[in-house]
């Protein structure tokens, strides 16, 4: 980390070389000459185009191979078959650093993937950098720089911006009226070598960036990705909002981008063990971006409101309440300073209807001494100010305008948010932010959500770094044992040898037996008991019940040898190969759960847990988490859950061990970490009772990766 990171030349650049730009371009307002320019830009510019002349002083070369000056940078907007040569002859003068604007490489067609994939070993051959292609590049308002060929705004903004769209470097933010709620930004474009991570680590450095903000549509190494903003997050918000979180919206955004989506809700795990602050809209993002720039992070979330009216109060405690914020109570010594200034009938309490107080006398002596008081008081973490936007000088007499900013600045620790009606809504934001310490949200429901929030972010950052996880005792060796069996004999779907992987790490099963034929099954089974579950074991039948290969409730040996042998006819008339008989002990009592793993594409080893049994269909309660995980996230998974009401016990039913739920979850955790060559682990059921768990059904798939779906 001590030295100068790559991106500092794309962002900070001495010198550029612009390639390809047009004759009709040099002068258009719409191009990466004219915004450069126009952004004020005061480092030297040359134009490569063998058919441009000179321009307004601006140094003019027919090739890269002609240019006789050190390039810091070289921005490239050529078509997509000339960009192979163009960099090739950037190699060859040593101009290292290189923007690709142009379209139409891997997300394109199958011409373009051959090009992206030429120009990736072009760069990897000559030690150059590239950013792109497919991007807008970069903009820096503190150098000021910029390759947008869209007009920008050069806003000295702490945040930083990262994008997988240019949309968010050209366009968003000019939408409504709005600042373009960055100081730097960067598209990452299709990121043949510039990646979500390097903007993450360049970020990390910069001091003059307080936020970083990002817009993903998908992850390539997404371990990478998570540890990188679990760093960066310690020490600065890390907001972001992931784009094509439905079903199509995932196969569009793995489309624009060239890289394989992920499921919504890894990505949610994800986010949520790396500490990521998460936005669910463009606006959304930018309003979090602007409330960590602005605010100081609340201390608790007891919140104050001081409103100028009774109704807009009732809404700001639904707001609140919504996002499991708590009303501040006040102090008895605060609300008897605050009752001398409201009338002997009305009682003062939190939330404060102010009117009858501030204009009982002079506004502007009244108004910002009861905020005073509760600001000072030490139960208020922040407070949420709802006031009356009326036009100057004409309602000069009630601008709170005149004290908000300054008593945000008298108590820096405690957040000011706003909301506001009336007739001068925008001129009376602009007055109360312009001192950039408090912030105005277009409705209550808005400043809760962003403050609650700020408030699980300094909740974070408050926490100790996760403790070591210490592996629990497990036998390894005879996991590794049947797993290798199976892969020698190129088997992808375990069942039995599930329950034995099962066992080895620790996990409480219901006891079974494996029988091959009648003679076994009759010398065998006796000793599980009765009354027993029988399944069918076959390769060819991966959900047992689909085909009738499940019979429970088996009371004696008569039934069980007649199970085995209508199982063997059932397979025969299916062309199905008969394995077996796989024969367990019914437990009964406790609740149904799920317990599944898998290993992601993106994000690696992850669990799923949800409720089992009659749940599963009617409530799709599932909490997902990425592996490995301790005894937190653990109970953090339950905590999740809907159905964690039922498994702490309800209307009479006994609570489960919950503990033992969590122990299952972290020895599942280590399991699918240590074999990540399990695609998928399926427990289903799991019966949580009062006194422990056990693994009812489980069932392997090796090899290639599949969905977890509950069966």
């Amino acid at each position: 980390m001590a030295e100068a990171h790559f991106l500092e030349s794309f962002f900070n650049p001495r010198s550029v070389a612009i390639v390809g730009l047009s004759r009709k371009a040099v002068g258009a307002p719409v191009s990466v000459l004219s915004t450069l320019m126009d952004y004020g830009y005061a480092g030297k510019v040359v134009l490569v185009n063998p058919n441009l002349p000179p321009w307004d002083g601006v140094q003019v070369f027919p090739d890269i191979a002609a240019i006789d000056c050190p390039i810091d940078l070289v921005v490239v907007s050529l078509p997509r078959r000339a960009v192979p040569a163009a960099l090739r002859q950037c190699a060859a003068k040593r101009f290292l650093n290189v923007i690709v604007i142009t379209q139409g490489f891997a997300d394109a067609d199958e011409v373009g993937r051959r090009l992206q994939a030429e120009i990736t070993a072009i760069k990897d051959q000559a030690g150059i950098r590239i950013l792109g292609p497919n991007t807008i590049g970069t903009a820096n308002a503190f150098a000021p720089f910029t390759t947008s060929f869209f007009e920008m705004q050069a806003e000295k903004t702490p945040s930083g911006l990262i994008a997988q769209s240019g949309l968010f470097l050209m366009g968003h933010y000019g939408i409504g009226n709005v600042s373009a709620g960055y100081g730097m930004a960067v598209d990452i474009g299709n990121g043949c070598d510039a990646g979500l991570v390097d903007a993450l680590e360049f970020y990390e450095r910069q001091e003059v960036i307080r936020v970083v903000q990002c817009h993903l549509e998908s992850v390539e190494n997404g371990r990478a990705f998570m540890e990188a903003a679990a760093r960066v997050s310690r020490k600065k918000p890390v907001i972001v909002l992931k784009a094509g979180r439905s079903e199509a919206g995932q196969s569009a955004a793995a489309s624009h981008s060239g890289a394989a989506a992920g499921e919504a809700q890894l990505y949610a795990a994800a986010f949520a063990k790396a500490g990521i602050v998460t936005a669910h809209s463009a606006e959304e993002m930018r309003m979090l971006s602007k409330a960590f720039c602005s605010l100081p992070l609340p201390q608790g979330k007891r919140v104050a409101v001081f409103s100028f009216s009774g109704g807009g109060a009732v809404l700001a405690i639904d707001a609140l309440e919504d996002e499991g914020l708590e009303l501040a109570e006040l102090s008895p010594s605060t609300l008897e300073k605050i009752q001398a200034y409201f009338p002997d009938w009305m009682a003062a309490h939190n939330p404060l209807d102010v009117w009858m107080a501030v204009t009982a006398g002079d506004f502007h002596s009244i108004y910002p001494e009861l905020l005073d008081l509760a600001l000072q008081d030490s139960n208020v973490n922040a407070v949420l100010a709802i006031y009356a936007s009326l036009s100057l000088p004409k309602h000069q007499a009630f601008d709170v305008s005149r004290h908000l900013p300054a008593l945000a600045s008298k108590h820096p620790r405690k957040p000011i948010l706003g909301w506001s009606y009336g007739l001068d809504v925008q001129g009376m934001t602009k007055r109360l932010e312009r001192d950039g310490n408090l912030m105005v949200f277009p409705s209550l429901e808005d400043a809760a959500r962003t403050l609650r929030k700020m408030h699980d972010y300094a909740r974070h950052t408050a926490q100790a770094a996760r403790p070591v996880l210490v592996p629990r005792p497990v036998d390894h060796a005879k996991a590794r044992t049947v797993l290798e069996k199976a892969q020698q004999e190129q088997r992808r779907h375990l069942f039995a040898e599930a329950f034995a992987v099962l066992e080895a790490y620790g996990f409480r099963t219901a006891p079974w037996m494996v029988a091959a034929d009648r003679r076994q099954l009759q010398k065998q089974a006796p000793a599980l008991g009765y009354p027993v579950a029988a399944k069918m074991m076959s390769q060819d039948v991966i959900h047992k019940s689909d085909v009738g290969g499940v019979r429970l409730g088996i009371a004696n040996a008569k039934e069980l040898l007649s199970c085995f042998d209508r199982m063997a006819e059932r397979a025969a008339g299916q062309g199905t190969k008969l394995d077996g008989l796989f024969v367990q002990e019914m437990v009964t009592g406790g609740q149904e759960i799920i317990l599944g793993a898998k290993n992601d594409p993106v994000f690696g080893p992850a669990l799923v847990l949800g409720a089992g049994g009659l749940y599963t269909e009617l409530l799709d309660d599932f909490a997902f988490a990425i592996a490995p995980i301790d005894e937190a996230e653990a109970a953090a998974m339950i905590d999740n859950l809907r159905f964690a009401k039922v498994l702490k016990g309800t209307r009479g039913q006994p609570a489960c061990d919950l503990d033992a739920i969590e122990d299952m979850a972290m020895r599942l955790s280590q399991l699918i970490c240590d074999f990540p060559e399990i695609a998928e682990l399926d427990v289903n059921p799991v019966l949580a009772q009062a006194d422990g768990a056990v693994a009812v059904d489980a069932r392997i798939m090796l090899g290639e990766w599949a969905n977890f779906q509950p069966s």
